[in-house]
């Protein structure tokens, strides 16, 4: 897989690219060739359940090249979106590439490269290799609709499954290689309850493939088939325990009712005392000692308790990997103020 995706990067070299700014300070100024053609589109979904999932918008990932290991690692860690609690967990070698065996219906074959996966994410990137070149020719993105679950059946995504385990799906279509016909569909499904099991094989079932011209309009053509693929997953990813957090200090509008620091992101559960809607995704940031700040992964959910109050979940872009003793939990305008609180990172 390191091969391949070293060849991909080098056949981009015919392509102008555009770096994420946080690709590029993280690459030490590895990056020595810059060009500009987008080649990875990113969208946002939501999938429903018992909860309401809320979310801001989501700007478009862009694909950069060279090939040093630090470079690769980030240009990896962006196919998760370019969030930086993934980015820091790929740094330090939290990920699989997987040899799956590829699996072929309709005249395209689909095998698993990567994944990466904790209570709150699971990423994953699918090879796709289409007999017919022309199909893909004016392609700009593909969906696939998938099912995954776990070695037990318990589904963790799937649409028309009200029990599902997470709430958000991200996906980007790379389409450096489409000339070739080959895309890679990645995708990162987001639970900000974290709810996502550990376990120690993945199911995918994908049941169709969408082609789409332009963000935004239908599909031009879906593709039915059977493409399953089973994936025993990394022994690193079954010991990934978090680290938790105590709120120290808090504030009569906001109360902290856990905080776990994962290898991808920082999950914070908190109930507001007055009603809120979805734009507490972007009115909720960890700010650490040095003033560093950290955003959240702009998906949230959101239940009533049953005292009428607003139990909120999302994770933050910071990993365990970035070694972080406290943060002021800092949530914005709420009832005209800012509301504060300290969490701690607990020592055993």
């Amino acid at each position: 897989m390191e091969r391949n995706f070293e060849q991909q990067l080098k056949n981009s070299l015919n392509h102008d690219i555009e770096i994420p700014k946080s690709v590029f300070d993280k690459a030490e100024g590895a990056f020595k060739e810059i060009r500009s053609s987008k080649t990875q589109r990113t969208r946002k979904k939501f999938l429903l359940g018992k909860k309401q999932w809320v979310a801001a918008a989501v700007a478009v990932v862009f694909l950069g090249v060279t090939f040093n290991q630090p470079v690769i690692a980030a240009i990896k860690a962006a196919f998760w979106g370019n969030h930086a609690g993934i980015e820091s967990a790929v740094r330090n070698g939290y990920q699989q590439e997987v040899q799956s065996a590829s699996v072929k219906s309709q005249g395209i074959e689909t095998n698993v490269t990567n994944v990466v996966v904790d209570k709150s994410r699971l990423g994953l990137a699918i090879n796709m290799k289409f007999d017919d070149i022309n199909s893909i020719k004016d392609v700009d993105h593909v969906y696939l609709d998938m099912v995954i679950t776990d070695g037990n059946g318990r589904v963790i995504s799937g649409e028309g499954y009200p029990q599902q385990l997470v709430g958000g799906l991200e996906d980007s279509t790379n389409i450096v290689n489409k000339k070739n016909g080959e895309l890679i569909y990645n995708v990162l499904l987001q639970s900000p309850s974290a709810s996502i099991p550990q376990m120690s094989e993945l199911k995918v079932q994908i049941k169709s493939v969408s082609l789409f011209k332009n963000q935004g309009a239908p599909a031009f053509k879906k593709i039915e088939g059977v493409w399953n693929s089973s994936v025993a997953l990394d022994k690193q990813f079954a010991k990934a325990n978090g680290v938790a957090y105590t709120s120290q200090s808090s504030s009569k509008d906001v109360n902290v009712i856990s905080a776990e620091m994962l290898p991808t992101g920082f999950v914070v559960q908190f109930v507001v005392n007055t009603p809120v809607d979805e734009s507490i995704v972007t009115k909720a940031q960890l700010v650490d000692s040095n003033g560093n700040s950290y955003n959240s992964s702009r998906v949230a959910s959101m239940e009533r308790t049953a005292d009428n109050k607003d139990l909120v979940s999302m994770t933050f872009e910071v990993s365990n990997f970035d070694q972080i003793d406290s943060f002021k939990f800092i949530v914005k305008d709420i009832n005209g103020k800012d509301s504060e609180a300290t969490l701690v990172r607990d020592i055993k």
